[in-house]
């Protein structure tokens, strides 16, 4: 046995004295990117009662979470019904899904509801593709895919 532990030494001892060249090269690091712009996201509150707040530009992991306070903060001051218009929304991803949900779930905790009153034909898409459309009283959608 211990002729065993002396060769396991002497095996661990060369494989550390192996080349550098030998050895698996470090994964490169990717440089830093540039923090994301959030600029073209345009959120108006167009009336408080009722509350209705014009979303347009894009809804992405950059422009969303300020979109979710935007409107969390425009539900804390004028009540916990928010009728939504993304017409001016010309893209959207699942970031802006989750922002929906959350502004719906924080509406259903205050007893309200948060609603599309009208949307662009991509968001339109999303919210129908993933079967909320429903969920968020998104009228005349039938009608928009037949055209």
């Amino acid at each position: 046995m211990n002729n065993e532990l002396t060769a396991l030494r002497n095996d661990i001892r060369q494989d550390s004295r192996r080349p550098a060249s030998l050895e698996p090269a470090p994964s490169p690091v990717p440089a830093p990117r540039d923090p994301v712009d959030s600029a073209n996201l345009q959120v108006d509150l167009a009336s408080t009662a009722p509350l209705l707040v014009r979303v347009s530009g894009e809804i992405d992991i950059a422009s969303a979470p300020r979109l979710r306070q935007e409107l969390t903060d425009a539900m804390r001051r004028h009540g916990a019904r928010l009728a939504l218009d993304l017409s001016g929304v010309t893209f959207m991803d699942c970031a802006g899904i989750n922002v929906l949900l959350a502004v719906r779930r924080h509406a259903r905790l205050k007893e309200g509801w948060a609603r599309v009153a009208r949307a662009s034909r991509g968001v339109r898409q999303v919210l129908t593709i993933t079967g909320l459309h429903q969920e968020f009283g998104l009228a005349g959608t039938e009608a928009a895919q037949a055209a």
